[in-house]
């Protein structure tokens, strides 16, 4: 019993400098796991500066190449193909994801850091400052976007689309960014937090739900699941009045995703 509380105390101090719970599965045993998280934790220590800025790069790289990349495809006119949007914030997610996961756990969502202060893997204090960094680093992406393409050429802010010529109602946004949001957090839980999962995987497996996602949710909400990455360009799109129905969506899916991943999926010793 006191080895397996000096391993739950271990996995709560690595989380908190930056060390991924997975690391356990490259040793034998839970006394050597327990060293070695104690070892990495001491080595890897990153200050809490660290973790805002990776947290803002990693939000402003999304926000810079997945709007980036709607703006160029519809520049003279064109269209932007739905493939070519998901590639590109899947992609990029993907990279962000894994360059900053052990800096600052990865979140780079609004939505992903609240799910994690629901089920307490955060503190109130941390998750706050996770989400102003993150919604700088989305502002000042949309803001050079729309600095180098200029008002006629801006654009790439998530928004609500059509079925049958009829613009989705607000609660029909806010219930296809709930389910989608809730998938992607699904993923965060179970490539990121559970040690169960393989090795490594938790960059491609969140970039590439949040390209599916797309696929499936783009044309009918432009598939935000990420209340920054609407902002970020909203703001300088004049659609901010939109953007309540992108925090509430995400955050909600978010947060439920989180909730029934920790009761029922996640095995007890790492909840």
């Amino acid at each position: 019993m006191e080895q397996s509380a000096e391993v739950d105390r271990l996995r709560i101090e690595g989380a908190g400098c930056g060390i991924s719970p997975t690391v356990e599965r490259t040793v034998d045993g839970i006394a050597r796991s327990a060293q070695v998280l104690k070892e990495l934790c001491h080595m890897g220590e990153v200050k809490m500066e660290s973790k805002l800025v990776a947290e803002a790069i990693g939000t402003f790289a999304l926000t810079f190449i997945g709007a980036g990349a709607i703006i160029v495809g519809s520049l003279d006119g064109g269209s932007t193909p739905l493939l070519t949007v998901a590639m590109a914030h899947g992609i990029v997610l993907a990279v962000v994801v894994s360059a900053t996961m052990s800096i600052s756990g990865g979140h780079i969502n609004p939505a992903v850091t609240l799910a994690f202060l629901a089920i307490k893997k955060i503190d109130s204090t941390t998750a706050g400052a996770y989400i102003v960094a993150q919604l700088v680093g989305a502002v000042l992406a949309g803001g050079l976007l729309f600095t180098i393409y200029g008002e006629a050429n801006f654009g790439g802010t998530p928004a609500p689309g059509s079925i049958g010529g009829e613009v989705l109602e607000p609660t029909q946004v806010i219930l296809v960014e709930v389910v989608l949001t809730f998938l992607l957090m699904f993923a965060v839980m179970g490539t990121a937090v559970d040690s169960r999962a393989p090795a490594g995987i938790a960059g491609l497996g969140i970039g590439m739900m949040v390209a599916a996602d797309i696929l499936m949710g783009g044309p009918l909400t432009g598939a935000a699941m990420n209340p920054a990455r609407h902002l970020g360009t909203a703001l300088f799109d004049g659609l901010v009045g939109d953007a309540w129905m992108y925090w509430v969506g995400p955050v909600v899916g978010a947060a439920l995703a989180a909730l029934v991943y920790n009761q029922f999926i996640l095995e007890e010793d790492e909840e």
